[in-house]
């Protein structure tokens, strides 16, 4: 297949020239084009459209080219016997001669001037607009004949100066077809690299892509589109997760997300990594990983909360302040009570780069060493910590005495009383105190006074959600839910809504869809599970405890059902009841 070539010729003759020796250059197909700096940005857009390979021009117009184009472009050289032909013409001129042009055609002329004692001054310009400044100070220094290309030439005639025009020789024209074909044998060994390249990353299990510090997609690979829902043509992940610039930003700064830590994207429940890439140029990229499930050796999962929680705000309801106080403070209360929706109520406002929310999975060195850096990178930035009492009572102190010390806004997340963990110690005093005074329990859904508000602003944003317009709830399903427990709380109530409103046919959920509570009740439990080493077990107490508080737990997240609870604790139904009725 032939080389697909362009040739941007500045001056009529250099066109000539190439056509003439299309017999000599078989393996290009020529296209040859009159363009001079001034008509060159125009012609892009078709250039690319047309599918040319590769792009041949001179001097200055080839610089233009290669700023602009993403085709490779070269250039023509000036050759030494072009130089000469030149000098030759020039040296009997009685009138006084100068060269006006770019630096990389001057050096040339200035070392063959000398060595054949041809008197004639120089000029160096390194833009367009500088030709105009150039000629009227040649003129005004008594120059009679101007030397240059053909911009050059062109203004000097407008000027009323005489214009050599530096002219191409078929050795010059015959370098640059070569160096074309030289470039594009090589740039075609890379396209079939990456190809090959691009097609092992598609094979893979996991989601790869490669952004810039933008977020635009260098590349991704299908898992990857097909995980974060990216539609084909998108090109940057910052429009539908915002939250990824922080990541990004993070990441340039420093940031581990390859090893202890990883990013949770709860939109989509992704877990995603980010590398940051040596890159030839100036520019940052990244690679990013993505996967459904958490990658086994983090230890802490970071998300980025930027935008403000959905359908429900405690503050506004019991009418507590929308801000904290002074900081670091502790919120604690159920699984799903509405933490994390509580501080993003409170604190976004205060919290220029959003929130950033630290879920601690395990207990390192590393994890700790993770979670300053975070905080430390995001300046101002609010830090919301959930399962600071999986640390260790040494690593708990120094996290106290880090954000004492830095004036970190931190706020932290427990499942229960921390004054309760500290009993049991899972809580280091100094911990404890460093937030003693600024405590707030929230209650559980079912114990609150707004729950039915609070399930008609769920279906209002379930609606939003899955773009449908169910109208309203029936009496009788509402009575139900409001009898229901609710020991998933918000989530819970969230994942219950989800299954009713993409069941609803019609304008309100009916009773049918009771049938679903349950089915809702457990998925969200289920989702609820704490991570290991998180159950709330109170591993300082008799081995007959701990067992007692291991079948509470298994029950609890089986929703009381005894034989789905002896099946997950590998005994049979007798021997659990045995073990309750001895409770």
């Amino acid at each position: 297949m032939k080389i697909k070539t362009i040739v941007i010729a500045p001056y009529p003759g250099l066109s000539e020239l190439t056509l003439s020796l299309q017999n000599e250059l078989l393996e290009f197909e020529i296209v040859v084009e009159h363009g001079d700096l001034s008509r060159v940005l125009p012609l892009i857009g078709r250039i690319h459209t047309e599918g040319y390979d590769v792009i041949i021009s001179r001097g200055g117009t080839a610089k233009l080219l290669q700023k602009h184009s993403y085709l490779p472009v070269v250039e023509i050289p000036i050759s030494g016997f072009d130089i000469l032909r030149i000098l030759t013409l020039v040296k009997g001129y009685s009138a006084k001669c100068e060269m006006i042009g770019f630096p990389n055609i001057i050096e040339g002329f200035m070392s063959v001037s000398s060595l054949m004692e041809v008197d004639i001054s120089y000029t160096v310009i390194h833009q367009e607009k500088e030709v105009g400044a150039a000629l009227a100070d040649a003129k005004a220094r008594g120059i009679q004949v101007v030397i240059g290309d053909s911009i050059t030439v062109k203004m000097a005639a407008e000027n009323g100066l005489q214009g050599v025009l530096i002219t191409s020789g078929k050795e010059s024209l015959m370098e640059a077809f070569s160096r074309a074909g030289q470039l594009y044998k090589s740039a075609e060994k890379l396209k079939i690299k990456n190809e090959m390249y691009e097609a092992m990353l598609g094979k893979l299990q996991g989601g790869y892509a490669v952004a810039d510090q933008g977020g635009k997609l260098e590349f991704a690979n299908p898992l990857f589109k097909q995980l974060l829902r990216l539609p084909e043509t998108a090109d940057t992940l910052y429009t539908m997760y915002p939250g990824l610039r922080e990541m990004l930003r993070d990441a340039g700064r420093g940031a581990d997300f390859d090893r202890a830590t990883s990013v949770y994207e709860p939109e989509q429940g992704l877990y995603l990594r980010a590398q940051l890439l040596p890159a030839a140029d100036e520019r940052r990229l990244y690679m990013l990983t993505a996967s459904e499930e958490e990658p086994e050796h983090s230890g802490l999962a970071a998300s980025y909360l930027l935008a403000e929680a959905p359908f429900f705000s405690h503050q506004e309801e019991d009418g507590q302040k929308t801000d904290f106080q002074a900081y670091p403070i502790a919120v604690y209360g159920e699984k799903g009570s509405g933490r994390k929706r509580y501080v993003i109520n409170a604190a976004l406002s205060e919290s220029r780069d959003g929130i950033l929310y630290l879920n601690i999975r395990r207990s390192s060195e590393e994890v700790l060493k993770a979670m300053m850096e975070l905080m430390l990178y995001g300046g101002g930035r609010v830090t919301a910590i959930e399962g600071a009492e999986m640390l260790s009572a040494k690593q708990q102190r120094e996290l106290a005495e880090f954000i004492i010390k830095r004036k970190m806004k931190t706020v932290f997340l427990f499942d229960r009383d921390p004054g309760v963990l500290a009993e049991e110690e899972r809580l280091a005093g100094k911990l404890l105190r460093s937030f003693q005074n600024r405590r707030i329990s929230l209650p559980a859904l079912r114990d609150t006074p707004w729950l039915e508000r609070s399930i008609r602003a769920c279906l209002i944003w379930t609606n939003e959600r899955q773009g449908k317009q169910i109208a309203g709830i029936r009496g009788e399903v509402m009575d139900a839910l409001l009898a229901h427990p609710w020991q998933g709380n918000f989530t819970e109530l969230s994942t219950v809504m989800e299954l009713f409103v993409s069941a609803a046919e019609g304008p309100f959920i009916e009773r049918e869809a009771l049938a679903m509570l349950e089915e809702g009740s457990r998925k969200a439990r289920s989702g609820l599970a704490p991570a290991p080493g998180r159950e709330g077990l109170n591993l300082r107490q008799p081995l007959v405890d701990i067992e007692r508080d291991i079948i509470r737990t298994v029950l609890e997240q089986e929703g009381m059902n005894q034989s789905l609870a002896a099946k997950r604790l590998g005994i049979n139904r007798s021997t659990l009841w045995r073990k309750l009725k001895e409770d």
